[in-house]
């Protein structure tokens, strides 16, 4: 954290918490019992691997990101490339220049959860600090701009021509106002969105927390569409229709084995999106993909939020029935188990580094 600069009291950030960011456990704790269930009407502990047959793990969120991103039809995909932890930094580099991506860019862990450890990087000096920083296997992907982006959560079943589109995201993207007299750093204290990013704003926007933005000038705070970066969600499912479906059966057409997932995407407008022209997939995920317009509290309740959860898995527990009865295989539980613990000593691990800072 940057010296020099007041920090929020807790109390007050505290103050503002709305359920919208409670931690994972307060709304997923009914699948102690809702899990098990499907389990046995699916027949399998580890059911949701055979979701998407084309997907290791049917995409629970331990699968390698850049195999499934890889997955993602060309002329959709982000210029990507995979910078292993063994590789020494000019190898880095060296992938970096092949797959044609320029500074700036974003790097995120091959293996990660709601935005953890994403981060813009503006030079080779800090791309190499983070790598070091953290011995992992990271993602290197162009930075794509365009003036929206969106979360569209989709799925179709085996054999079937059209699938169906059961959750919509607009994301906006944290951003303060000026008034002429009150510097960024007054402003994001006095915006509880953007107060509770402020200890990441320390490090990311030192400089610019000490400006005083002239009246009606908007200052971004974030280019990251994660709502753990203090992206709003917004509710779009009142959007939802033939012809955008129309446009994912097209694009998951080209896609083996896809059955279910959130498309996270970038493009110029949302008729753009509709047509499906123009747009950029940054990532495609799998059963562990959230109906993220349930974070949209204006939209929707927090009981609300939790049936739509239950809902979803219960379309993935038909999803995986009906690939079961066509061939498709769950991956052994003992295996799963294995691959799940595997995954949290990494992150384990990485948040442990984390937070030395």
């Amino acid at each position: 954290m940057t010296s020099g600069v007041a920090t929020i009291p807790k109390e007050q950030r505290g103050a503002h918490r709305r359920w919208e960011y409670w931690p994972a456990q307060a709304f997923y704790f009914p699948m102690y019992l809702w899990g098990p269930l499907l389990a046995l009407r699916s027949g399998h502990p580890a059911f949701f691997t055979a979701a998407n047959p084309g997907i290791h793990t049917g995409g629970f969120g331990f699968e390698s990101k850049y195999a499934t991103t890889l997955k993602i039809p060309a002329p959709y995909r982000p210029k990507t490339t995979l910078a292993r932890a063994t590789d020494d930094f000019p190898t880095v580099l060296g992938k970096i220049q092949r797959a044609g991506i320029a500074f700036p860019l974003i790097a995120k862990p091959d293996l990660g959860f709601r935005g953890f450890l994403v981060q813009k990087i503006d030079d080779e000096t800090a791309l190499q600090a983070y790598l070091k920083k953290f011995p992992t296997d990271f993602i290197v992907q162009e930075l794509i701009w365009r003036a929206g982006e969106f979360g569209v959560l989709y799925h179709r079943f085996p054999g079937q021509q059209h699938g169906k589109i059961t959750s919509v995201t607009l994301k906006e993207f944290l951003a303060v106002t000026g008034n002429g007299y009150h510097t960024v750093l007054e402003l994001v204290q006095q915006d509880p969105r953007a107060a509770r990013q402020l200890d990441r704003l320390y490090d990311t926007h030192a400089t610019l927390l000490h400006t005083i933005p002239a009246a009606g000038e908007r200052v971004p705070l974030g280019i990251i569409g994660n709502h753990s970066k203090g992206t709003r969600f917004i509710n779009g499912n009142h959007l939802i229709d033939n012809y955008l479906e129309k446009t994912f059966d097209r694009i998951a057409d080209q896609i083996p084995g896809f059955c279910y997932g959130r498309f996270d995407i970038k493009c110029d407008s949302w008729e753009a999106l509709r047509r499906g022209e123009g747009i950029i997939i940054l990532e495609v995920n799998g059963v562990c993909a959230e109906p993220t317009h349930i974070y949209d509290p204006e939209h929707i309740s927090y009981f609300g939020a939790i049936r739509t959860i239950l809902q979803h898995w219960d379309i993935i527990a038909q999803l995986s029935r009906a690939n079961q009865r066509r061939g498709a295989r769950c991956i052994p539980t003992f295996e799963m188990i294995r691959i799940i613990r595997e995954g949290l000593r990494k992150v384990k691990r990485l948040k442990a580094i984390a937070a030395q800072e």
